[in-house]
């Protein structure tokens, strides 16, 4: 795929999702897929800025509404300076910079795998044994 910057990347990132389905059906398919994608990316920012303003406010889960406003702002306008400064090669980076972080985390989930894995086994051979 090509990188077109007079066509919206949405659409651009949907069309070999949507190339096999009848041209009748692709556009409320497209309108469809663009609000799930804001409703992600709306969701995720609301995430983010409610885990930051716990942590900013010791733990508290109900912190004040203007400290969250504060975070979910700032980090939106950080998010829109960085593409705006940075463009295709600030979302080439920023992705991987998660690759890159995202890496290490495999391993530790990995890990809990096989922990999982051990306490069924173990909790197994409890159940076994009591009912000897």
């Amino acid at each position: 795929m090509v990188y077109d910057a007079e066509r919206p990347i949405i659409e651009a990132l949907l069309e070999p999702v949507f190339s096999s389905i009848p041209a009748a059906t692709i556009s409320p398919l497209f309108e469809v897929a663009i609000v799930l994608v804001l409703v992600f990316f709306i969701t995720s920012s609301d995430s983010g800025s409610l885990v930051i303003d716990s942590i900013t406010a010791g733990g508290k889960i109900d912190a004040p509404v203007p400290q969250r406003i504060y975070w979910a702002t700032a980090e939106g306008l950080i998010a829109a300076v960085l593409l705006w400064i940075g463009g295709k090669e600030a979302i080439q980076a920023l992705q991987a910079g998660a690759i890159s972080t995202g890496l290490p985390f495999t391993f530790i989930l990995l890990l809990m795998c096989v922990s999982l894995v051990l306490g069924f086994r173990t909790e197994k051979l409890k159940t076994e044994q009591a009912l000897d």
